[in-house]
């Protein structure tokens, strides 16, 4: 619905529960009235509309949107037929949260992906880190968030490699729900980004080795390799962040190929053994 009054947006909110304290992040016990006078402040900003407008141009239809959504869930289905579908609900939010999604339900600030030439875009992120906000990267990114639901993970191991490996799956079962989407749109890295850690995969790899990183459980040390980060200058100045992420992508890539079950992956929570039946080694060069 569209609102453009206080009671528009207080039937809105009374229709949306939820949104207050999951969208918005409002805290349970601050008075409605106080988010009704906000959120009425911000549509009868004149920039609202304008925003609003880019949206409508930007996201004409949203038939393409809800195509690539239902044959990622269609895939979902395929692998765990009881699966329950989440319900998906766009919004324009004043770019204020770019995602919500839980087991039933999905929302999507469609304010948030407008893309590089956008004249609103979100504040208070570097460029490594908003050039992701593009409408292509939304499904993927939806996937890997809802990974979670399906993937068995050790909680109790706190290394290095179980966090790669915890990453890595998230990234195979995005790969498995949407395998059309590139890999640049599932890591968030650019074309130059992928070239440049698959052309060092072993100066990675020896790293990785070399400073016993594998078995790290120091929290700071973890950080440098799995935390947002436009380079890690630890490896090099080519080198990209969160490559230990990528690192356990292409671990769970090669455990695939002698292991294709895939649910069997999701079920798998040790990361030891999954490195060990991966027999990884970097690509020759």
């Amino acid at each position: 619905m569209s609102c453009e009054t206080r009671a528009d947006i207080k039937e809105f909110l009374n229709e949306n529960p939820h949104l207050a304290s999951t969208f918005f992040g409002v805290p349970t016990g601050i008075s409605d009235s106080i988010l009704i006078e906000g959120l009425y402040t911000l549509i009868a900003d004149p920039g609202f509309d304008s925003l609003y407008q880019e949206v409508l141009l930007r996201f004409s239809s949203i038939s393409s949107l809800e195509k690539d959504l239902e044959t990622a869930f269609s895939n979902l289905r395929y692998h765990y037929p009881g699966a329950k579908v989440p319900e998906v609900k766009t919004m324009i939010s004043g770019i204020s949260n770019d995602l919500f999604i839980s087991d039933s339900l999905i929302i999507v600030g469609l304010d948030f992906y407008l893309g590089k030439e956008a004249k609103y875009r979100p504040l208070g992120y570097p460029d490594y880190i908003r050039k992701r906000f593009e409408k292509e990267y939304l499904v993927p990114s939806i996937m890997l968030f809802l990974s979670d639901l399906y993937s068995k993970t050790d909680y109790s191991d706190k290394t290095l490699l179980a966090d790669m490996i915890y990453y890595g799956k998230a990234y195979a079962f995005a790969r498995e729900m949407f395998p059309q989407a590139s890999d640049s749109l599932i890591i968030w890295y650019d074309g130059k980004e992928i070239f440049d850690v698959k052309r060092h995969e072993d100066v990675v790899w020896a790293h990785f080795i070399q400073n016993e990183l594998l078995y790290e459980t120091n929290p700071r040390v973890k950080d440098k390799y799995l935390g947002e980060r436009p380079k890690t200058l630890e490896i090099g100045n080519e080198c990209p962040g969160r490559v230990g992420a990528w690192l356990g992508w292409e671990i769970v890539k090669r455990y695939q190929k002698s292991n294709p079950d895939f649910k069997e992956l999701m079920q798998k929570s040790n990361a030891t053994e999954i490195l060990r039946s991966s027999r990884y080694k970097p690509n020759p060069n």
